[in-house]
């Protein structure tokens, strides 16, 4: 049988009806059919102990809430779904079940009678699954998501891949094994993918470039983003607020809490201190790092492929996936690059940590190449836990599976490499917070929002029953651990395709926890490049696989990857023209009906007026005094950037009111402002009533014209608001115990 191990067993002399014991020795040490035959009983295992064991696993892992005081506002959105997360943690055992009994084979396939121990049977079995794949495609071109999802009246329809889609996916299959089929088409697919230094320079010049076309569509400036969807000038705001907090003063890990990425901000904020404080410095700054990341990947697809055009061919769906479309205009669109804290501030980490590991693998491990990887990984975790983690876990794996059935190497050696390079991350990133704030970094920081949404439930949405996309996306990964498993315990030639599908299988199923905490179907979206890498590592496993035996039966684990991988190539469709992305940089602001936040949305408001309500402290209960570099709490998205042009500083560990959504975090903004002698609060209006009551509790009263008032909702309150962009109208509120605060001193 072929080293890729996907399809039918080969047809033995067993198989054919002839009895001899070579014949029965050669089934029984087939691990491919081994693991095709305990697919199912192993799945039913795992799905009746996601039912059943669910709801009580669900409640003994979630802790006591007592932390978590939700306003009335953040409250409506609050649905822990612990045992939904539960039955996540219980499915991710599926492919390490069925890689153990795969391994235990030689106990127990012997055993089985002849009959089991068939092609027949194992093409059933694939039969089966294939018929699964179908019932997920199917689906998800008829999901419709109602008020839970949309917070309206309205019905979203979302269908990832349309029919003309999984049509196009299907032929470009059928392409695939012709080309691989026919001998003469095979030889010149041969000569056409040989390497070369001149192929392998125009190879990587071609993805560069299309990298930075499809790039384009995500660059912004403080006067294009006016024209882009709300979702994008919404998403923003929030990884633009953190790079400003770390330019106020501020640092993350220690006295700010990053939502999306804690070590991202510094590199961000060293490149607008250089270049210049705008939008589209720091949007140019993503985009390159999110480049940089996607073009690890080619790297990746590089050395397995051993081709540089069979990587290009490989990495443009990857490309074209990892960018998928989700709103707007074919110019000023939405895609996976416009929502920066998922591309690059969660990928990007784990993107070249895959790099790094496939170089070492493709070298040979060593401690010195170890300790390297493992510092990477520490500072992947360090930067973003979630899918850090993720990242750590399938690299471990990709070493343990590519080293598997071969000579031990000095584990004890290679561990202390590993612990040393964690070891120098944190170290690493202690010295950086010692020399800026003189503490060491809090680890919690890097969960703080984690928690928030999976354990308290905040902002949590169920997912659309079991078949749909996520089934498609979760059967993926779990091939690709499986096969990885097959070619480490069969001691296939090429390790490191080994050792990367149990990465991006490992990766994939780490990560997916992000879509299973909140559901939504944008959210899915976010993982399909890590599904599309998962699918092009298979598609190489596939194709050596029908080069090597042509003539026999292809088998519909195969198809059904290639299918896969025409799905993903069928995204190159939603390639931005560039002249019309570049065009978009001279268009003026064009008012729309969702246009809520004018021409210069990202801009703070300049006039007098405005400066002096925003920026001065109170100093008594009638004297407003200005001074520059004085602490304040801007709970807005932007507040940290408002801050930085007004010349304050922003003491608010957090980007705003919408990253708050409890008591305890609104008191934690409050004593940072009583730490740094500060005692006037900025917020937006409207805004959540329920952070009042934790203002009037510390003694802070509302600023009006008419003096410093207690809020009372039966009494407008419109004499306390002044305009400010981008959120129309801000409050200002001030602690009356504190009225001489030590910052003016």
């Amino acid at each position: 049988m072929a080293s890729a191990g996907l399809g039918a067993p080969a047809r033995s002399p067993a198989m054919a009806g002839e009895s001899t014991p070579h014949a029965q020795t050669t089934v029984a040490e087939d691990r491919a059919t081994a693991a095709w035959l305990c697919a199912i009983p192993c799945s039913l295992l795992v799905l009746g102990a996601a039912v059943l064991l669910g709801p009580s696993l669900g409640r003994l892992l979630t802790p006591p809430l007592s932390g978590y005081t939700f306003t009335p506002d953040a409250a409506r959105t609050v649905r822990p779904e612990p045992t939904e997360h539960a039955r996540f943690l219980i499915a991710l055992s599926l492919p390490l079940l069925i890689s153990l009994v795969t391994a235990l084979s030689p106990r127990w396939l012997p055993r089985l009678p002849r009959r089991v121990v068939q092609a027949d049977v194992v093409r059933g079995v694939q039969l089966l699954f294939g018929a699964l794949l179908a019932a997920c495609y199917v689906r998800q071109t008829q999901l419709r998501f109602g008020r839970l999802y949309t917070h309206d009246d309205s019905v979203l329809h979302a269908r990832y891949f349309t029919l003309p889609t999984l049509l196009c996916a299907a032929a470009l299959a059928g392409g695939v094994v012709l080309v691989v089929r026919r001998e003469r088409l095979r030889t010149a697919a041969t000569k056409l993918l040989r390497d070369s230094r001149m192929r392998s320079l125009a190879a990587l010049a071609i993805a560069v470039a299309l990298t930075a076309i499809w790039l384009l569509h995500a660059v912004q400036s403080d006067a294009t983003i006016a024209n882009a969807p709300r979702d994008f000038r919404y998403h923003l705001a929030f990884p633009l607020d953190e790079a400003f907090a770390v330019l106020n003063g501020l640092t993350p890990l220690v006295d700010f809490t990053a939502q999306y990425g804690s070590l991202w901000p510094f590199p961000a904020a060293l490149t607008m201190a250089v270049f210049g404080k705008s939008t589209l410095v720091f949007s140019l700054f993503i985009c390159t790092l999110t480049g940089v990341a996607l073009l690890a990947i080619y790297g990746v697809l590089r050395r397995v492929a051993r081709s540089p055009l069979a990587a290009l061919l490989l990495y443009v769906p990857f490309l074209a996936t990892s960018f998928f479309f989700i709103g707007g205009e074919r110019v000023n669109r939405e895609s996976v690059g416009t929502f920066y804290g998922t591309l690059p501030l969660r990928y990007a980490g784990p993107y070249v940590l895959a790099f790094l590991t496939a170089r070492q693998l493709d070298r040979g491990v060593s401690s010195a190449g170890t300790y390297a990887l493992f510092l990477a990984s520490g500072l992947t975790v360090l930067n973003n836990a979630d899918f850090g983690i993720a990242a750590l876990a399938a690299t471990v794996a990709a070493l343990a599976w590519s080293n598997a059935g071969r000579a031990r190497p000095p584990l004890l050696k290679l561990a202390l490499a590993a612990a040393g390079g964690l070891a120098t991350a944190f170290a690493l990133v202690s010295l950086l917070t010692l020399l800026r704030t003189g503490s060491l970094p809090q680890l919690g920081n890097l969960v703080d929002f984690a928690r928030l949404f999976t354990v308290a439930g905040f902002a949590m949405l169920p997912m659309p029953g079991l078949l749909a996309m996520h089934l498609v996306v979760y059967l993926t990964y779990v091939a690709a651990i499986v096969l990885a498993t097959v070619r480490a315990l069969r001691g296939a030639g090429d390790r490191l395709l080994t050792g990367m599908l149990a990465w991006a299988g490992v990766f994939g199923l780490g990560s997916g926890g992000y879509y299973v905490a909140g559901s939504h179907p944008d959210a899915l979206k976010f993982l399909l490049g890590g599904w599309a890498l998962a699918l092009a590592l298979l598609t190489v496993a596939v194709v050596r696989q029908l080069a090597d035996h042509p003539a026999r039966r292809i088998s519909i684990a195969a198809l059904a990857v290639l299918f896969g991988f025409g799905v993903t190539a069928c995204s190159v469709a939603q390639f931005p023209a560039p002249w019309s992305q570049i065009d978009r940089f001279g268009t003026p602001y064009t008012p729309t009906e969702e246009s809520d936040n004018g021409a210069h949305p990202l801009v703070p408001a300049t006039d007098a007026a405005t400066r002096r309500f925003v920026a001065t402290l109170a100093d008594g209960p009638h004297r407003f005094v200005y001074k520059r570099g004085a602490p304040v709490a801007l709970l807005l998205t932007t507040g940290h950037r408002i801050a930085d042009a007004y010349g304050l500083r922003d003491v608010s560990p957090y980007t705003g009111m919408e990253s708050l959504g409890t008591e305890q975090r609104m008191e934690r903004v409050l004593d940072a402002l009583e730490r740094a002698g500060g005692n006037t609060v900025i917020l937006p209006d409207p805004v959540d009533v329920g952070m009042f009551k934790v203002l009037e509790r510390r003694g802070f009263r509302l600023v009006t014209h008419h003096g410093l008032r207690s809020y009372d909702p039966r009494i407008p309150h419109g004499d306390a608001v002044i305009l400010l962009w981008p959120y129309h109208y801000v409050i200002k509120w001030v602690d009356t115990r504190h009225l001489h605060p030590r910052a003016l001193g």
